[in-house]
């Protein structure tokens, strides 16, 4: 495959929480340590050099890449972790947001920490977009593994986005993946072990009920605000007719008696 694992003094399985790879970890004949990343299905490589990315020692037409391996261990292994990792963290994110790069698949075992360090590892899959729509995937990826953002990474990071508006980027982001067709390619893939294929259940189960309460929510803010407006003689017909159409899904005007039974809901 590449000539650097002729000479290798070592290729073992590794053990990681990938879903989309197969990893070795390959010691070297000058010593340095790698790991061969096998992706499941063939896709082409990054198009870009990431600042701060480790090192790509090889790779192919395939996908397949030989990279240089990072002492240290996974954010989702490490957590909870200290205030000065949290910094680095969001050092690392600023630094690639500030050339202009997305990371795109920024999940907690993506992210090596170290001592005082961080490093974002796997990219598969860089490109450009809106800084907000990583830092809201990774609030997502953090609420999945039952934490939150703390203050010590927008430090790191520079600074703080308006926390409505990083909301909204992450609902946008909640209703793409779970319109997307990643769980049906996990419940496809027969190499999947038991557990990742129930923790991917449970981050759907989660991501689901996660966006129900946002959605709740946004309804009883907008109930509460039109009853007080209407408390207050501040609320015109158009306003209650559009807490009608979130309350019933239809408007006034078009709801009906219904003569028949109904199904239950």
């Amino acid at each position: 495959m590449f000539r650097l694992l002729e000479t290798a003094l070592r290729v073992e399985p590794l053990r990681g929480e990938g879903l989309t790879n197969v990893l070795h970890l390959v010691t070297l004949a000058d010593g340095r340590k790698a790991v061969l990343r096998q992706p499941k299905v063939a896709r082409d490589l990054p198009k870009f050099v990431v600042p701060g990315a480790p090192e790509i020692l090889a790779h192919n037409g395939r996908g397949d890449v030989l990279v240089e391996y990072v002492e240290g261990r996974t954010l989702a292994d490490a957590l909870p972790v200290s205030e000065e990792t949290w910094r680095s963290i969001g050092l690392a994110f600023r630094k690639i947001h500030d050339v202009g790069l997305l990371h795109n698949d920024v999940n907690l075992h993506n992210i090596i920490v170290g001592e005082g360090e961080a490093t974002l590892i796997d990219w598969d899959n860089p490109g450009q977009g809106n800084p907000l729509d990583e830092l809201a995937a990774f609030e997502e990826h953090l609420y999945l593994h039952g934490t939150v953002l703390p203050q010590a990474f927008w430090i790191g990071y520079g600074s703080r986005p308006d926390p409505a508006l990083l909301r909204v980027h992450r609902i946008a982001g909640c209703i793409g993946w779970l319109a997307s067709e990643d769980w049906q390619e996990w419940e496809d893939d027969r190499t999947l072990r038991p557990e990742l294929l129930a923790r991917v259940r449970n981050w759907r189960r989660l991501l689901a009920q996660w966006l129900a309460d946002q959605l709740r929510t946004d309804l009883a803010r907008c109930t509460r605000l039109a009853s007080e407006l209407t408390q207050h003689g501040l609320v015109g017909n158009a306003l209650a007719t559009e807490v009608a159409v979130l309350q019933h899904r239809q408007r006034p005007e078009d709801r009906h008696e219904h003569r028949r039974p109904q199904h239950s809901e």
